[in-house]
């Protein structure tokens, strides 16, 4: 699928109060806010793939996923309209061995049954023309969906400092090519220009966010969670991340990847470019994660420059914590994760893309440091 060549520059996004328990009249509310009434009468027929964010072994309560009660209506939702439904995701452990087990501890599959499918199993290479990736593997049965329904969590990021929609969309890499991408862009700003690259494949045609119950602090899974009963929802991702960013207390431009979609034409994140319809979108500040504290210039420079050598985080395990599942180990993108008794980090390979804290399910893997809990992003 080729890339989009024109620019979008306004875009129009719902913000509605919600409940996992009554989250059914959304979808309605969705397609009347967005205007998509024909849109839902061609459905009879088409292949409508729902793609949750299904990070790892983390149950609902947890809300590092998305909910299933979301997951579950917007799959009922386009039953109805006549769709054929397929839900997955590539999840960030273990590649195709343990994507349907994420998917039932997730309640993914209890949520939707037959409609879930492991994409990790089907995949293409597809050309990516990034500086970075000349081509990556995609799972095919994204790319040949008719309508691509983009259902991301409200979280912040310890290394991307939040993850959205447009972030979701790293999920469509399959197998090994998603820790290549940590390995070939180890800079935040890299690695978020790549994200921007592989959102251009395949941009969603509908994004629907639960931030019901989101996560702030140092997410994407081992943050706190936080109650803001909404949804968002839009037909472009771009402006939806800017929504959520600002409810977040965040200047969507500061933030590197939602910055280079819009700046690539795929959305745009200035106000006067974005709709806002339904409930007016109150701030809820959000706790940022740890590392990323913003100072001023003279305070980035001294940290990166002078005093860039002792003032990088420290991985730290818990070893009371930590299961032995060796999780952390086999998603390294470096291989710098390393099993003795427990896992353990060689320095000189670690790259600081978090992969390890990201992916353990017993949140073992803790940053440490007194200057790196302050560089700036």
């Amino acid at each position: 699928m080729e890339k989009r060549d024109k620019t979008i520059a306004h875009a129009r996004v719902l913000v509605t109060d919600a409940s996992y328990e009554h989250f059914e009249p959304v979808m309605p509310k969705i397609v009347e806010a967005l205007d998509l009434e024909a849109w839902r009468k061609g459905l009879s027929g088409k292949i409508v793939f729902v793609k949750p964010n299904m990070i790892g072994l983390f149950p609902p309560d947890r809300h590092a996923t998305t909910h299933p009660l979301v997951v579950s209506a917007i799959a009922e939702f386009f039953r109805k309209a006549g769709a054929k439904v397929m839900v997955g995701d590539n999840c960030g452990v273990g590649g195709y061995g343990l994507n349907q087990k994420v998917a039932q501890v997730t309640g993914i599959i209890d949520a939707v049954d037959d409609a879930y499918k492991n994409i990790a199993l089907n995949t293409t290479l597809v050309s990516l023309g990034s500086k970075f990736m000349d081509s990556i593997a995609v799972s095919r049965d994204i790319l040949e969906a008719d309508l691509l329904i983009d259902v991301p969590k409200m979280k912040t990021h310890s290394l991307t400092v939040v993850t959205g929609a447009v972030k979701n969309m790293f999920g469509i890499v399959a197998g090994a090519d998603k820790s290549q991408c940590h390995g070939l862009a180890p800079g935040i700003r890299d690695l978020s220009e790549l994200l921007a690259d592989i959102y251009s494949i395949r941009p969603p045609d509908l994004t629907i966010m639960d931030g019901i119950v989101s996560m702030e602090g140092n997410g994407p899974t081992s943050g706190t969670p936080k109650r803001v009963g909404k949804i968002l929802a839009s037909t472009n991702a771009v402006a939806l991340d800017a929504v959520m960013c600002r409810i977040m207390g965040l200047p969507p431009e500061e933030v590197h990847h939602i910055r280079y979609a819009s700046q690539g034409g795929l959305g745009p994140i200035d106000t006067d470019s974005i709709e806002i319809v339904g409930e007016r979108p109150e701030r809820v500040p959000f706790k940022l994660p740890m590392r990323i504290k913003r100072l001023n210039f003279v305070a980035r420079l001294i940290n990166r420059g002078l005093f860039g050598t002792i003032s990088r985080s420290k991985l730290v395990l818990d070893k009371k914590l930590c299961k032995k599942c060796k999780i952390c180990v086999e998603g390294c993108p470096t291989g710098a994760m390393q099993m003795d008794e427990f896992p353990g980090i060689n320095e000189g390979k670690c790259i600081r893309c978090l992969c390890c804290q990201e992916l353990c399910p017993e949140s073992a893997w803790k940053s440490r440091g007194l200057m790196g809990r302050f560089q700036g992003r």
